[in-house]
């Protein structure tokens, strides 16, 4: 048997309690496209049949009874463990400053803060938000989130997760120039861009090469402008599946068409990974990356 995904079985058992896929999306904000493709993904790794799909909702099958016996008991356990952890958190006190891409700052780590100070009421968090990488060696940060791995022999790394990208229109755009049905649709269109100092990024040549020198209407540097751009019905634009989908003003077209994605990583300079604030932002930036829906072809 493959691996095992907690965050399938978490979809699985979201599904299985409430009864449709619908009512599973809304419980874990999510869309319900991604739920199903979760639990289709868990079904091929497990080679059964979980759910019975009707007009009505999904009913386990046999096997998928059996499933969520052990889904539950997952369940327990990581709850005992939170519960177990929770008197030594309280205690861990202090300052530590992140570093992180924008996007990944503002609707993942931000979004999800109050969490993190119910679990750690006594540490404090400087969240600094750029596209540049903050310097761990000189103190610019104690913990950075980055989208490429470090080489630097003093920095410890640890694999987070995977970031999926998609192309991306409004539907006022998509009104006024259509909605491209094939890669070979793309240069009769219009574009938002990466700008100089992140070009040479693989989402970046990948949309170069889809696009055979369409016009780029704007260029930038900043995730949050391209996002907005794109937003007003300006062109189309390449960007991250995770910060797309939250947006009712963008629609991804070419959905079987994948951009690159991007490997999330967690930094830290070998000399704090020890220190007791420092490894407990480092855990629960893992929880948090874990818990965010990766899905390279329907995010959530």
């Amino acid at each position: 048997m493959n691996r095992m995904d907690w965050d399938d079985i978490r979809f699985f058992l979201a599904a299985a309690r409430a009864g449709s896929l619908a009512a599973a999306s809304r419980q874990l904000g999510s869309h319900q496209p991604t739920v199903g493709r979760r639990i289709d993904a868990l079904e091929k790794r497990l080679g059964i049949r979980l759910f019975q799909r009707h007009a009505q909702g999904l009913t386990l099958t046999e096997e998928g009874q059996g499933i969520m016996q052990a889904a539950e008991s997952m369940a327990e356990a990581a709850a005992a463990l939170q519960r177990a952890s929770s008197l030594e958190d309280r205690e861990i006190r202090g300052s530590v400053r992140i570093a992180a891409p924008s996007g990944l700052a503002v609707h993942v780590i931000a979004a999800r803060l109050p969490q993190f100070h119910e679990r750690f009421p006594n540490l404090d968090v400087v969240l600094q938000s750029s596209a540049a990488s903050a310097d761990l060696t000189h103190g610019e940060a104690n913990v950075a989130v980055r989208l490429y791995r470090p080489t630097a022999g003093e920095l410890v790394v640890r694999r987070a997760g995977s970031m999926g990208f998609g192309l991306y229109g409004s539907p006022t755009y998509l009104q006024q120039y259509g909605s491209p049905q094939s890669s070979a649709d793309l240069p009769r269109h219009r574009f938002i861009g990466y700008g100089e100092q992140l070009r040479h990024l693989e989402e970046s040549c990948w949309l170069d090469s889809m696009m055979e020198g369409a016009r780029y209407l704007l260029s930038s540097d900043d995730t949050h402008t391209r996002l907005a751009a794109a937003e007003s019905g300006l062109g189309l634009a390449v960007l991250p599946h995770v910060l797309a989908q939250r947006s009712s003003r963008l629609q991804r077209v070419l959905e079987a068409v994948e951009a690159p994605s991007k490997t999330i990583w967690l930094v830290v300079h070998r000399d704090l990974r020890h220190v007791t604030r420092v490894r407990a932002v480092l855990d629960w930036l893992d929880e948090v990356f874990v818990l965010t829906v990766w899905d390279n072809s329907v995010p959530s």
